[in-house]
């Protein structure tokens, strides 16, 4: 073979990576040159569109050398977030640490398969003590417990469905639904969950959504009625719902409740199956660090606000450990990158049942093994593809899960939420004691999000004011929307250093009207409340110099395109 070609590849008689380092810092060299590092975006020069991109690409006959081709690819890193840039607020992701980066790319470069011990040696581990470390953390069995890394929050919820249609149709794996079934969401749910059910070839229309209480949490009335609704029709509720952390809000639902419920359905309507409740908690998992917080103490010194919010919250997700299975996204809340995702359930032969197999009467594989205890597991024992829905399995998932929980901890990670929830308040504080900024989430959002919208005057009403027309508030909608075009021009002039985003946001208005509103979602330890006071204050300077603008002033730039206008008049006349 050519010897470039063997180049490319780690040489048998090396255990080093240089190559790949050389790499590496070949291609920080190339992408560096976008980013400048006031901004929160790399900057991005090649204004074409996907297509007109397209039309220079084709497969090459003869081979390339690496650096031409990563001369090639660095400029596709143009126009990309740079989530640790604490102006960088769009939504929850978060930076990853460099040492699960660095653990993910060496465990890449190995190129383990996460589907079998045997080729995958002892990395398999990792992931059963994530599970371990996660069941400890929501405090239920770990001898019981059980979990499988996956490819995403929508993977962990069709997980939980697929186990819901096991528990009422066990044949269903074989013979396919002989009985129509049902899941069951509130309305502050995610819509992942209706598209779960498309995927699983069960319908979305299967995923019936219950309406909420004032406080945003599922109203247990609504629960009620609608699975008794579903039953009597002839239906099987298979799996019911439970938010453990929404994306804006952070709402989590009484999941005791709802298991209570559950239950006592399950007694009363005389079902010969329990239905499934699955706490999606792929945001929310974070709070379970708090657990165990002394809040009398409050060693790491939280002002009494985010004191106050953390303990609600803990409060809340502690319940997790009466449900069934939840969610948890590291590429989320876990400062890992993507995708990191795992599916947790109480009772790990749930998990086997799934590939057809149980501890005590399927043997899986040609060796007669079973579904062993993980505590009873060999080397050369442990083949997760025989259960799991992938049988190409990734290990950079549970390898950076596994570094993160290690390194951090649980006073790093209440650190870390701790300091994003102190720096969102004193920015939502600040905007407030602007007077031309009003802060619509301070009542309701228990998470790191702050919703605001731009006053025209100091003397606007609140936006909840019941005396508002359909024309003042489309005035106001049209306001906050040129004031969003005019800062997303700004960002790509590189004169605004706050990446935030645009939202319908989930406040409902006089009449049910709902308007655009501004988004700021923190991920980057990076902003502290020196930052959040200094990007208030230059929303501040942006606004008082967008006002100075001509009325039919339009702009036209941004680092992509912009979102439309958001204004529903709802029953305004």
């Amino acid at each position: 073979m050519n010897t470039s070609l063997l180049d490319l590849f780690q040489h048998p008689a090396r255990s080093d990576f240089a190559d790949m380092h050389r790499c590496l810092r070949l291609l920080e060299d190339l992408v560096s040159g976008y980013t400048d590092q006031a901004d929160p975006r790399m900057r991005r020069e090649d204004l074409r569109s996907f297509g007109q991109m397209l039309e220079h690409e084709s497969l090459a006959h003869e081979s390339s050398a690496p650096e031409t081709v990563l001369a090639e690819l660095a400029p596709y890193f143009q126009g990309m977030l740079r989530w640790n840039h604490p102006g960088t607020m769009i939504n929850v992701t978060p930076p990853p640490t460099l040492p699960s980066v660095a653990a993910a790319a060496y465990t890449s470069a190995l190129n383990p398969n996460g589907a079998q011990d045997m080729s995958s040696g002892l990395l398999l581990g990792t992931e059963l003590a994530v599970v371990k470390m996660l069941s400890q953390l929501a405090g239920i069995d770990v001898d019981r417990s059980g979990g499988v890394f996956t490819f995403g929050g929508k993977s962990t919820n069709m997980h939980a469905i697929k186990h819901g249609i096991q528990r009422a149709q066990p044949q269903a794996r074989r013979e396919g639904i002989t009985t129509p079934v049902r899941v069951v969401s509130s309305t502050q749910g995610h819509p992942c969950h209706e598209e779960a059910c498309g995927w699983l070839g069960i319908g979305e229309s299967s995923c019936l959504r219950v309406p909420t209480r004032a406080d945003g949490v599922m109203d247990l009335h609504a629960l009620e009625n609608t699975i008794r609704r579903s039953v009597r029709a002839g239906e099987q509720v298979v799996t019911i719902f439970a938010n453990g952390g929404t994306t804006i809000q952070m709402l989590v639902d009484p999941i005791g409740e709802i298991v209570a419920l559950r239950d006592h359905l399950v007694e009363d309507l005389g079902l010969d199956y329990v239905p499934r409740v699955h706490v999606d908690s792929v945001v929310g998992w974070v709070w379970l660090f708090f657990r165990d917080y002394d809040f009398q103490a409050n060693s790491l010194r939280f002002p009494p606000t985010t004191l106050a919010r953390i303990r609600t919250q803990a409060a809340r997700i502690a319940e997790v450990h009466l449900a069934d299975s939840f969610g948890v996204d590291f590429h989320k809340t876990g400062f890992a990158s993507y995708t990191s995702s795992i599916y947790m359930v109480a009772d790990r032969t749930e998990i086997y049942q799934q590939g057809g197999i149980t501890d005590a009467d399927h043997p899986i594989g040609g060796g007669g093994r079973k579904g062993l205890p993980y505590q009873d597991l060999r080397f050369g024992h442990h083949s997760p593809f025989q259960y799991t829905l992938e049988l190409s399995r990734s290990m950079a998932g549970p390898v950076q899960a596994y570094v993160n929980l290690k390194m951090l901890g649980v006073t790093g990670y209440q650190r870390l939420i701790g300091g994003l929830l102190v720096s969102s308040q004193r920015f939502a504080d600040e905007l407030t004691a602007l007077s031309r900024f009003e802060v619509l989430s301070d009542a309701d959002c228990q998470g790191f999000a702050v919703l605001f919208v731009a006053k025209p005057a100091t003397d606007t009403p609140t936006l909840f004011d019941h005396a508002w027309t359909r024309a003042g508030l489309e005035y106001m909608a049209r306001y906050n929307y040129r004031f969003y075009r005019y800062l997303f021009e700004q960002q790509a002039l590189g004169r605004c250093p706050i990446a935030c985003d645009y939202s319908s946001g989930y406040h409902k208005l006089v009449g049910g009207a709902k308007i655009g509103v501004h988004k700021s979602y923190p991920m980057s330890p990076f902003y502290d409340e020196k930052t959040a006071i200094t990007y208030a204050r230059t929303l501040g300077e942006l606004l008082d110099e967008f006002d100075r603008q001509p009325a039919d002033h339009t702009s036209v730039t941004g680092p992509h395109e912009a979102r439309p206008l958001i204004f529903r008049p709802g029953s305004l006349a």
